[in-house]
């Protein structure tokens, strides 16, 4: 804190009395130097009672070095010089006296501790941070420090005793400390606001860039004192201030979040327009200055606390508050909005709340929820929704016998797959929904007040859990399922038409648990697909033995695939044009140490289920490309390849290498393949077929007939041959539509540039029929049965000659 004038400056205390004369404030060193702990409210000046003698104090005059001995605790005698002032209030009426006092000397003079006392002042007065100067009634200055001279950069002669205050003011004035004014205009200035004998204050900037506060103060003797302290870096620190309060008001403007912010006595001290608009409150009810429990009534009227009156919700609120700890909680509000409120206190022990919209996080919060217990096509449970309600419903017991017994069923489309692969997954997934709408219609006509849980478990394969259920409800319900399945679809202007099988495990007599139920209900499912589709079956013992049958052959497969049990036959097909052996067919035999040969019916669909068909179909393909390597030049090979080989999309690497290690022309390889493996994938299939076609391998349609799309894929990929299935070879001679299809695929093949191999002939009239339709190649008993790889060489020695003599 500055002082007002020198007196003040060099004060050992300040005092300040009452009309009566009693004291009221004391600052400075008074218990200190007088050994008194507390004069206030006793009669000026506090020292012993006394007074000041000659009545100065009633004149009510400004006074001062009015000089009063006091006799401290200690013994000695001191001496104290007082100054003082009437307070007078705007009225004119007198209010007291206000005064300073310092140590001095005893009157008696001389005495060695003036000296030094002087000494002291003045080094306190140099080691205060701002420029005083002190000028007489006439303005000659009687008192400078050094920091003055420092501010101003004066002149050491400027600043002696006695200069008078126009030179200063007209010299700094010359030097540019009064911008904007020169020496006249300065002088003009400051004498005029010294003349008007009030405190005043001023701030200008200084050539250097300082920041100047002057303060000019009249003294009580007439004289004056000028105080200049170095505003910069407080003027630097309230911009600071002011931009940080730009940017904080900036920040809560345009924050996406409600806050309002609460002193200790929770009254509201800044709020933000998000949290006015969060809760549609206006300006003019809700503004700084009112209180937490104003604001919790005014929110209440708004509907901001659904249920709550608002002493209820200032209760539940204050409660909160109270715990002075910080929590968070969601509010729903009237309209269905939910705001996130988060409460923390503050340490001068206020608080904050801020308040965010997270209705669209919760939602998505429970769309991931519900994402993750329901399939995203159909909005149906999915398996683990499935799985835990058929855990509460196996859990809640009974059987049949109490009419509580349970059933799960295990629904596949048929013919879905083809639907999804000619007419796109679009197509598919709207024919999924449709079947969705149907199962569901059918399942809450049967439920009626039972449990029903319908779930998707992934692709066209759907669950059932009913309960109560018997085994002739659940077979009455598989039966409508079929039949409202079975219905054609119209979707996009196509005629769509798909059916159900259906597999029944009844609880508890097929199972306990989920999965036991589940598995057993899928056994009876893989019957009624084998059986033909379209219908459905209850779980037998019998099937689970079947299923075990299975299981064992896989794990006999994959023993078989490392101790290489497997080997090599080959069959050939004859050339007709010729009567010669046009190449042979490589199928693969199992050679199983304890059932002997097993059949490829009996495990290549199990291979293909568990994708061991693929390192299998690798190795058959090596071993008929070394074989073949060994056979005269015009000799081909032809090797069937399954559609599990496709998906990985790295078959023609597969045959490159093969090709390379064993030495084998790539014209004499020929690759068989099924419809089925252009179903599955039709740009990456035949950008795979191009490819090796590239290489000069040649590409059989094997099964040609028996699909759906034989003719359109044709037209997509330039085959080299086509197989004539064996059940059109079968009726040549007991259908005359048989001769007529054999006849056209002939013709279509010779139009194309394809040759054409009629599979599974066995008789002398199925052969005769064949050269007649035009058929280039055949193969089948008649021509011979598989053979082993040893035995290639010596029919092909032989030049086939009984093989022609059989079938010329």
């Amino acid at each position: 804190m500055l002082p007002e004038d020198l007196d003040i400056v060099a004060a050992d205390w300040i005092w300040q009395t009452d009309a009566a004369l009693r004291l009221t404030v004391l600052h400075g060193r008074y218990a200190t130097l007088t050994g008194v702990a507390d004069p206030i409210g006793r009669s000026w000046p506090g020292l012993d009672g006394d007074g000041p003698g000659d009545g100065i104090l009633a004149r009510r005059r400004p006074f001062r070095d009015v000089v009063l001995p006091h006799r401290h605790p200690d013994g000695r005698t001191r001496w104290f010089r007082f100054g003082g002032a009437p307070v007078v209030g705007p009225d004119g009426t007198f209010s007291g006296w206000r005064g300073i006092c310092a140590e001095v000397p005893e009157p008696a003079g001389a005495e060695p501790g003036f000296a030094e006392r002087a000494r002291r002042c003045e080094t306190v007065l140099d080691g205060l941070p701002v420029g005083i100067s002190v000028f007489d009634p006439e303005l000659r200055l009687i008192l400078v420090n050094d920091r003055l001279r420092d501010i101003f950069g004066l002149p050491e002669e400027l600043l002696r005793l006695g200069t008078p205050l126009e030179r200063m003011i007209r010299t700094s004035a010359a030097a540019g400390n009064y911008p904007g004014l020169d020496p006249d205009e300065a002088w003009a200035f400051v004498s005029e606001r010294i003349a008007q004998r009030v405190r005043l204050q001023r701030e200008r900037h200084l050539p250097n860039g300082v920041l100047l506060k002057t303060t000019i103060t009249p003294l009580p003797d007439g004289g004056t004192m000028v105080i200049h302290e170095d505003a910069t870096d407080r003027a630097r620190a309230d911009a600071r201030l002011a931009e940080q309060n730009r940017w904080l008001d900036h920040a809560l403007t345009h924050m996406s979040h409600g806050l309002v912010l609460f002193d200790a006595d929770h009254r509201i001290t800044v709020v933000n327009r998000q949290f006015l608009d969060l809760y549609g409150l206006s300006p003019e009810t809700v503004h700084p200055g009112i209180t937490a429990e104003e604001l919790i009534h005014r929110r209440t009227e708004a509907g901001n606390f659904p249920g709550l009156q608002p002493e209820e919700a200032w209760q539940q609120v204050r409660e909160r508050l109270a715990t002075r700890t910080r929590y968070r909680l969601d509010q729903t509000l009237v309209d269905g909005r939910v705001l996130a409120v988060t409460y923390a206190p503050t340490p001068e022990g206020g608080f904050v709340t801020v308040h965010e919209d997270v209705t669209a996080a919760k939602r998505a919060e429970a769309q991931i929820v519900h994402m993750a217990r329901h399939d995203a096509l159909t909005g149906l449970p999915n398996r683990a929704l499935l799985h835990e309600g058929l855990t509460e419903a196996l859990a809640a017991g009974g059987g049949v016998a109490e009419g509580r017994g349970l059933a799960v069923l295990c629904l596949d489309l048929d013919r879905f797959k083809t639907v999804n692969d000619t007419l796109g997954h679009a197509v598919g997934d709207k024919l999924l929904r449709l079947v969705t709408a149907r199962l569901a219609a059918e399942v809450r006509d049967e439920a009626g007040d039972g449990l029903a849980i319908l779930a998707r478990l992934g692709g066209d394969e759907f669950a059932l859990v009913l309960r109560p259920a018997s085994r002739f409800r659940a077979g009455r319900l598989a039966g409508r399922l079929i039949a409202a399945v079975e219905r054609d679809y119209d979707i996009d202007g196509a005629r769509v038409s798909v059916g159900l099988s259906i597999g029944i495990a009844l609880a508890p007599a097929d199972g306990q648990d989920p999965e036991g139920l589940l598995r057993a209900a899928d056994m009876a499912l893989y019957r009624a697909k084998g059986e033909g589709r379209g219908t459905h079956r209850f779980f037998e013992p019998a099937m689970d033995v079947e299923v075990q049958a299975r299981r064992t052959v896989e794990l006999d497969l994959r023993t078989a695939l490392a101790e290489q049990q497997f080997a090599l036959a080959f069959q050939p097909f004859l050339d007709l044009s010729a009567d010669r052996i046009a190449g042979f067919e490589a199928l693969v035999r199992w050679h199983h140490p304890v059932r002997g040969v097993v059949s490829p019916a009996a495990f290549v669909p199990i291979a293909e289920e568990t994708g061991m068909i693929v390192p299998l179909g690798e190795w058959v393909l090596r071993q008929a490309c070394r074989e073949a390597a060994r056979w005269p030049r015009s000799v081909r090979v032809s090797v069937n390849l399954s559609p599990v080989q496709f998906r990985g999309g790295d078959l023609d690497a597969t045959v490159i290498a093969t090709l390379r290690d064993t030495g084998l022309d790539p014209h004499r390889l020929e690759l068989e393949i099924t419809e089925g493996v252009l179903l599955q994938d039709n740009a990456s299939t035949l950008a795979i077929l191009h490819r090796l076609k590239e290489l000069g391998v040649r590409i059989a349609m094997d099964d040609f007939g028996t699909g759906y799309s034989s003719l359109g894929y044709l037209r997509s990929f330039p085959f080299d041959k086509i197989k004539i299935d064996r059940a059109f070879v079968a009726d040549l001679a007991v259908r005359p539509d048989a001769l007529a299809i054999v006849r056209a695929v002939t013709t279509l093949a010779d139009s194309l540039g394809m040759t054409t191999t009629a599979e599974g002939v066995e008789t002398q009239e199925q052969l005769t029929h064949l050269r007649g339709a035009g058929c280039t190649e055949v193969q089948g008993y008649l021509v011979s049965r598989p053979v082993a790889a040893e035995a290639v060489a010596p029919m092909l020695a032989g030049d086939g000659v009984e093989m022609t003599r059989r079938c010329g």
